[in-house]
């Protein structure tokens, strides 16, 4: 089939094929701003550089670093006391277009509270996390209802969680991974340095399973790609400009879905558009499952987060604390991880790839798939902007 020239720029951009130029990649590898590397970096000396002294704020500001889906950074505060806080659930941030029963909200809670935890923990102090103290929010009163109150006192033992330490390296990663499948031994490493966890954790490096397991999700993502909802939603999150990424801070881009150089500048300036028109054709739909299928096949290993029997707030939130951990520890082993949840959320489409997922895991009835990530080798980096401190404060 012959092919004109914006086709074939299409598909090489969807594929990673195109040729990357060094000198061109030089200037436009995508990398955040200097600020947004001073916070990673080391966010307590950031906080003390903007003046805030008190360990509460030092915290706050840590524990926005947390992952959490789509960017939304869905978290509100309300300081009670230099020692305690309560943790809120920002109702304008839910996305019920994917996530209708607010699992992966609470999950966004969790990792939330143990960055919280372990911030608190470096400072030399102890928490005590109270989870919805006045009774659990529903969806229209997070703005009434806290999810959490934290309390934080200086410790009596000099004992520390070293897993801290993964803090300024710890960002998500989608670009494709390269090298060999990960080892048994990484594996095993990474598990037993993000211990102890409150469910289950499973992984396989098995190249049979994840050729079984890695369709499920490349089909997932297509569904959910062509479902004119979720991916209205992604439009509507989406930053282009480096002015919307900066006035914002917050949301879905470019640089952090893996593009730099050539192909960023390529994306940037020909193929991807907001306007619905555009956004919800066939051509940038397929650029963007060709492009994720690049990704999800170059993965080493996979990791399952799983709990068994009650699959409630609770159970989610604790879930986001082991996924922090996990992220942490991966960090500390400089290993790359990329959540893909497309197959495991909560609207009847995606349930049909929830079902085959729990088939091939070998699940039983009462066991749910809570979290997927891809793990691999990737030298990318690009760190997320986060909102000022101020906007979540009550």
């Amino acid at each position: 089939m012959k092919l004109n020239r914006e086709s074939f720029l299409k598909k090489s951009l969807a594929f990673g094929s195109l040729i990357s130029f060094t000198s061109i990649q030089k200037n436009l590898y995508a990398f955040g701003s200097e600020e947004n590397k001073k916070h990673r970096e080391n966010p307590i000396a950031y906080a003390e550089s903007l003046g805030y002294k008190n360990p509460i704020d030092q915290i706050l500001l840590t524990a926005i670093l947390a992952p959490n889906s789509h960017n939304s950074q869905p978290w509100k505060f309300k300081k009670i006391s230099d020692f305690e806080f309560y943790l809120f659930g920002d109702e304008k941030k839910q996305l019920p277009e994917i996530d209708p029963i607010n699992r992966q909200f609470y999950h966004t809670q969790g990792c939330f509270l143990e960055l919280c935890h372990l911030t608190a923990d470096s400072l030399m102090f102890d928490t005590i996390i109270k989870l919805f103290p006045n009774g659990k929010p529903s969806p229209k009163t997070f703005s009434k209802l806290p999810i959490a109150k934290v309390t934080i006192q200086p410790k009596t033992k000099c004992v520390h969680d070293f897993i801290f330490s993964g803090v300024s390296q710890r960002r998500m990663n989608r670009s494709v991974y390269t090298g060999e499948l990960l080892t048994n031994e990484e594996l095993e490493s990474l598990h037993s340095f993000a211990k102890p966890f409150r469910s289950q954790i499973q992984w396989t490096n098995d190249p049979i399973k994840l050729s079984t397991i890695l369709p499920v999700l490349e089909n997932a993502f297509a569904m959910e790609t062509n479902r004119y909802v979720s991916n209205e939603l992604n439009r509507k999150w989406f930053r282009l400009s480096e002015t919307s990424m900066i006035e914002n801070r917050d949301g879905l881009t470019l640089e952090a879905n893996g593009l730099s150089g050539i192909k960023l500048w390529f994306a940037k300036k020909f193929f991807v558009d907001l306007s619905k028109e555009v956004w919800h054709s066939d051509d940038s739909k397929q650029a963007a499952i060709g492009m994720f299928s690049s990704q999800v096949h170059s993965a080493k290993a996979l990791v399952f987060f799983i709990s068994e029997g009650k699959d409630e707030e609770t159970t989610w939130i604790e879930t986001g604390r082991d996924f922090m951990r996990y992220t942490l520890s991966c960090a500390v082993k400089q290993i790359a991880f990329h959540t893909i949840n497309q197959a495991v959320e909560d609207y009847q489409e995606s349930r049909v790839f929830t079902k085959q997922l729990k088939q091939i895991l070998q699940l039983k009835p009462n066991q749910e798939i809570q979290l997927i990530a891809r793990l691999g080798r990737s030298s990318y980096r690009f760190d997320s902007y986060r909102r000022d401190l101020k906007s979540f404060l009550i």
